[in-house]
């Protein structure tokens, strides 16, 4: 912990700069506490790698997600932590240690430091989405969920689309009234296409670029 962190425990980082510190807060303001500790590692020049526990006792993945994305992701963001260690237990055993590390994975993939699984990146609609957004993307994770680190923009409009999805490697775009463009990262590779044969083509063009994979 952070009061843990004695002229004791320095001493012992110092002449020990392979060990890992797993940094544990119980703190109401667990961010602030951790951030707090890697401070002070930095005032004493120590550089040995840092990963942040967290315990949980939730009931519902909602919450946990919430809650470990919060005391999580400013930190990662920051590049104050080499890793982050995940605990739930609930009183009920709901949550899964598979849904623990599935958390703790999309964590570090919406920090940019571990690709884990494909990322969707999509606008929550608006007067100018023409399509039933919350289905075509229902679709297109059924058929594209496999394929790891691949990013996919799934946008409403043509007016924002193709620049909130610039880093995208695919992007499904509404261009009017049932109608669909397809985008390869900036560039689109074809335009008002019927939307109940878009997502059928934006896997074509995933398989035609050599992105899809069983």
């Amino acid at each position: 912990t952070y009061m843990g962190l004695n002229d004791e425990a320095i001493a012992c980082l110092k002449y020990h700069p392979e060990v890992v510190l797993i940094s544990q807060s119980n703190h109401p303001n667990r961010l602030g506490e951790q951030r707090a500790l890697v401070h002070q590692m930095m005032q004493e020049e120590l550089k040995n790698p840092v990963v942040f526990f967290e315990h949980y006792a939730e009931n519902e993945v909602e919450n946990l997600q919430i809650k470990s994305a919060a005391d999580m992701g400013a930190l990662i963001f920051d590049g104050l932590c080499d890793g982050i260690f995940l605990l739930n237990q609930g009183s009920d055993g709901r949550i899964s240690d598979k849904m623990v590390d599935a958390t703790a994975f999309g964590i570090l993939q919406a920090g940019r430091v571990r690709t884990s699984k494909t990322e969707y990146i999509s606008c929550p609609g608006c007067g100018r989405t023409l399509y039933d957004l919350e289905s075509t993307i229902a679709r297109i994770k059924a058929a594209t969920g496999h394929l790891k680190g691949l990013k996919i923009g799934i946008m409403g409009c043509i007016v924002n689309g193709p620049g909130e999805m610039a880093d995208a490697d695919y992007g499904y775009v509404g261009a009017g009234r049932g109608k669909i463009s397809l985008y390869k990262k900036k560039e689109c590779i074809e335009k008002n296409i019927p939307e109940e044969e878009a997502v059928e083509k934006l896997i074509e063009l995933i398989k035609k670029n050599g992105d899809y994979h069983n």
